[in-house]
C-alpha cells in the first residue's frame, strides 16, 4: 500500500477518535509550553547577563569598600583609601590602569531655571581610559584640575539635553550641589546598563576637587583596575592577588570576612545569573519530567490500542497491508498527536512567555534552541507510537484475527 493510503487512514483513525487525541495532546503541549517558556527566559537572562559584563568592561576589574563598624558604631564610610591603589599599582602586574573614585548618586544640579537630580563622580584623568568614558566633545578632567581642584567638570549625554537643551554646554556654569562648575566637556554616550542604569546621567569632577569643594570625604568608594590580559585565569588570579593584598594592609585577622568586594565580568555575570538558576532548574526539570511523562502515557495508550485495535489489524494485513504499512499507520497516528501538542504547547509558551516578560519586566529570547527543545519533545512523544506500531506489525494476520479470549 502507497504512504499516502496509509497517512490518510492513519489521520482517519485520528479523527474518529477525537476525546483520546485531545487527552493524549494535553500533556505534550504542557510539556512543550513549560520548556518553551522555560528556555525563553534563560536565553534571556543569560543574554543580559552577558551584556551586564560586556557593559562593566571584559578587561576591567574593580573593589568596593564595604560599610566599617568604628567605635562600635555602624559607619556608611568605605574601607578604601588612597593608599590601597598604591599598594595595588606598586604590587600587581598586568596592570593597565588604575584609579581610585568617589560618588554621590543624588547630587541636585542646576542651570539657569533647569534643574535634575543626578551622580557625580570624582575620577582621576586615568579614568576615562580605564572605562573608556572619555569626552565626546570638550576635554576630560586633567593633572592641572587635580592639583588645583578646579571647579571644572564633564557632563554625560542625558544631563547635557536635559540641562542644555539646543545650547552647547561647554563654557557654561552649572551648579552642583550650590557649588559654581565650569563645563569643559561631554561625555561620550554610553546608554543604559542592567547594573548602573543610566550612565548618561552622570557628571565628572576631578578626584581632588569631590573632596575638597563638595564632599569631605576621605575613602575611596570604589578602585577601577584594567587589566591587559582578560582571560578567565588570569582575572581569576588577580583577584585572588587583589583580596591578598588589601586584607594584609587593611589587617584583617584569618576568619574574619572582607572589608571589601571585588568584581570582574565573571562575578558581575555570576551574579546576574544567580537570581534565576534555581527557577530555571526548577522549570526545565518540570519540563522534562513532563515530557518523559506524556511520551510515556502516549506509548503506554497505543500499545494498549493495538491490543483494541488487533482485528483491525488482521484485517488490513489480510487485504495485503505490509508490516511496514501497519508500522507506518500507528506511528503516524502517533506523529499527528505529537505534532498538535507541540504546536499547540509552542503557541501557549509563546503567549506565557510574552506576557511574563511584559508583567515582570523580564527578559526574554527565542533563538534555535527553543525549535530544538520542540522537536526533542516531538520525537520522544512519538517514540511510543513507533515501538507500538513495531509491536503491531509483527502480528502475524492468523494471530490478529484470532479471537480475543
Amino acid at each position: 500500500m502507497s504512504s499516502i493510503k496509509n497517512l490518510a487512514a492513519a489521520y482517519q483513525s485520528a479523527t474518529h477518535q477525537r476525546l483520546r487525541i485531545l487527552l493524549l495532546i494535553l500533556p505534550v503541549a504542557i510539556s512543550t509550553a513549560l520548556a518553551v517558556t522555560t528556555l525563553g527566559l534563560d536565553k534571556g537572562v543569560t543574554r543580559t547577563a552577558q551584556e551586564a559584563a560586556v557593559s562593566f568592561g571584559l578587561d576591567q576589574t574593580t573593589v568596593h569598600g564595604a560599610a566599617q563598624v568604628i567605635a562600635g558604631k555602624f559607619s556608611t564610610a568605605s574601607s578604601l583609601r588612597d593608599a590601597d591603589i598604591g599598594l595595588l599599582r606598586d604590587s600587581l602586574t598586568g596592570l593597565k590602569g588604575i584609579s581610585g573614585t568617589r560618588r554621590e548618586n543624588e547630587v541636585p544640579i542646576s542651570f539657569g531655571s533647569k534643574s535634575g537630580i543626578y551622580k557625580v563622580f570624582g575620577v582621576s584623568p586615568e579614568w576615562a581610559q580605564i572605562r573608556n568614558f572619555g569626552a565626546e566633545r570638550g576635554q576630560f578632567v586633567e593633572d592641572t584640575d587635580l592639583d588645583a581642584s578646579a571647579a571644572v567638570c564633564v557632563v554625560g549625554q542625558t544631563v547635557a539635553r536635559e540641562l542644555f537643551g539646543e545650547q552647547d554646554p561647554i563654557g557654561q556654569q552649572i551648579l552642583v550641589n550650590q557649588v559654581p562648575f565650569r563645563v569643559k566637556g561631554v561625555l561620550v554616550a554610553r546608554g543604559s546598563s542592567p547594573a548602573e542604569g543610566d550612565r548618561d546621567a552622570r557628571i565628572i569632577i576631578p578626584l581632588t576637587t569631590f573632596y575638597d569643594r563638595l564632599y569631605q570625604r576621605l575613602h575611596l568608594d570604589q578602585i577601577v583596575m584594567q587589566v591587559s590580559d582578560a582571560s578567565t585565569e588570569n582575572l581569576a588570579r588577580l583577584e585572588n592577588d587583589i583580596k591578598t593584598l588589601l586584607r594584609k594592609q587593611h589587617r584583617i585577622e584569618p576568619g574574619q570576612p572582607d572589608d571589601f568586594t571585588v568584581r570582574t565580568p565573571i562575578t558581575i555575570t555570576a551574579e546576574s545569573r544567580l537570581i534565576s538558576e534555581n527557577v530555571f532548574r526548577l522549570l526545565f526539570g518540570l519540563a522534562l519530567v513532563s515530557t518523559l511523562l506524556s511520551a510515556f502515557i502516549i506509548g503506554a495508550v497505543f500499545h494498549q490500542a493495538v491490543t483494541a485495535r488487533q482485528n483491525e489489524i488482521g484485517l488490513r494485513r489480510a487485504i495485503g497491508a505490509s508490516p511496514g504499512d501497519i508500522l507506518q499507520q500507528l506511528w503516524a497516528e502517533g506523529l499527528l498527536v505529537s505534532l498538535l501538542g507541540v504546536l499547540l504547547g509552542f503557541s501557549l509558551g509563546l503567549t506565557t512567555l510574552w506576557q511574563l516578560a511584559r508583567w515582570k519586566q523580564l527578559p526574554y529570547m527565542i533563538d534555535s534552541t527553543i525549535l530544538i527543545a520542540a522537536v526533542v519533545i516531538l520525537t520522544l512523544s512519538s517514540l511510543g507510537p513507533f515501538l507500538a506500531g513495531r509491536t503491531a506489525a509483527r502480528i502475524t494476520p492468523n494471530e490478529a484475527l484470532r479471537p480475543v479470549s
